[in-house]
């Protein structure tokens, strides 16, 4: 079985959760290409991943890493963005004619199910956010009436292309939703498919490495890396695009320099082509790549991050509390971080708040009301260990075997 992914590369959500699948399919014996772009083609390729280059496609921002409407819609325009589109997707055309695979896998990436349907290969569509909301936060900051106009005009074009996105979105024959099923669907404000697609969808869980969830006590990881087990070790998980994640680091580091005065820190700065090597600034340890991520998490007792959903599901599964900081009006972040904070296991964090005093808080918050701990304690103890990988492979399969 040969088998195309075609993987969005904004940031390594998407690409991490891919490279799970494929590492299960190549097991079983497929042959498995990737096809992607930005930070997704780094980690590809850092990582030995057999992978085609695509034409990036991406989005302007402001300093704080919040979208840039106006610059967005100046540069990138609907002209210019139409054009890139159609230069993406005639580059996927020529691949997955070369490749000529049995499937098309689609995380989250339009151009890659578009050439699979107008060629005839079977795709199945891996999607959190089926609904791509614009910026709907009245606090947006604009700077006279022509950004306000902008807005308008923005916030108007999209009824229709959120629309159709929507409906493109149900050429696929089969939607893999890598998320817990209601009532502790984090992704839920995201989702919102149209009944005519539903019956396509199933909600698979997390695609995770389970071996996150060994049973290597905390306190011997703690130590493995150099850690007091008996002091609280605060895991900074940074990820996203890099847009989105310099201005967090940049003002998180020197933050969380005070806070190491009081507790155990260690920081992943999320580049997938920075040194695996941590060092030590202050009191605590950052890595600009951590390849032992999944060791971090285990070992922490908190963890501040962006409200992307591979972070907060992860969380999830180790019962571990989250200080969330969501990317400035980013409408997918913002709806995860609310869902994560309704269900009871965070605390958000605004990015303009972001302080020495606010960030202890926070964490005083959660340390006081032990609430957290509990609330994290009992959905890790119901949420399901059925393999997201094994169901995935399952629906793949179905498909391509034509049932």
């Amino acid at each position: 079985m040969k088998v195309y992914f075609g993987v969005n590369g904004m940031g390594l959500g998407h690409i991490v959760r891919c490279r799970i699948l494929a590492n299960a399919l190549s097991e079983a014996g497929a042959d498995v290409l990737f096809s992607t772009y930005l930070d997704g083609l780094d980690f590809a390729r850092r990582n030995g991943l057999k992978t085609v280059e695509s034409i990036p496609i991406s989005y302007w921002v402001r300093p704080d890493g919040s979208v840039d409407l106006r610059a967005t819609t100046t540069r990138s325009g609907f002209s210019l963005g139409l054009r890139r589109l159609l230069r993406q997707l005639t580059r996927e055309i020529q691949h997955i004619k070369r490749y000529e695979p049995d499937i098309v896998l689609v995380d989250t990436r339009l151009s890659s199910l578009l050439a699979a349907r107008l060629l005839g290969r079977r795709a199945v569509l891996i999607v959190n956010q089926y609904r791509i909301r614009l910026l709907h936060d009245k606090s947006y900051p604009t700077r006279g009436i022509v950004e306000r106009l902008f807005l308008l005009i923005s916030r108007l074009g999209w009824v229709f292309f959120g629309s159709l996105i929507s409906e493109m979105w149900g050429l696929s024959e089969k939607i893999i939703i890598p998320d817990f099923p209601p009532p502790l669907t984090i992704s839920q404000n995201n989702l919102a498919l149209p009944k005519r697609h539903a019956g396509k969808a199933k909600f698979v869980g997390p695609i995770v490495d389970w071996r996150v969830t060994h049973d290597t006590p905390t306190e011997v990881l703690k130590r493995t890396y150099g850690f007091d087990p008996d002091q609280i070790l605060v895991y900074a998980a940074i990820s996203g695009p890099k847009h989105e994640r310099e201005p967090l680091v940049k003002k998180l580091i020197p933050v969380l320099t005070n806070l190491s005065e009081s507790f155990n820190v260690v920081v992943s700065c999320g580049d997938p082509a920075g040194n695996k090597l941590p060092r030590r600034f202050g009191g605590m340890y950052i890595y600009e790549w951590a390849d032992n991520q999944d060791d971090l998490l285990h070992a922490c007792d908190m963890v501040i991050c962006r409200a992307g959903q591979s972070t907060i599901l992860k969380a999830m599964i180790l019962a571990k509390p989250l200080i969330l900081i969501p990317t400035p009006f980013q409408t997918e972040q913002l709806g995860n971080a609310d869902r994560a904070r309704l269900i009871g296991v965070a605390v958000i964090l605004e990015q303009e708040r972001l302080s020495n005093e606010s960030l202890r808080e926070a964490v005083n918050q959660i340390l006081r009301g032990r609430n957290y701990f509990e609330a994290a304690s009992q959905i890790a103890s119901q949420v399901s260990r059925a393999s997201a990988t094994g169901e995935s492979i399952k629906i793949i399969e179905q498909i391509v075997a034509g049932r």
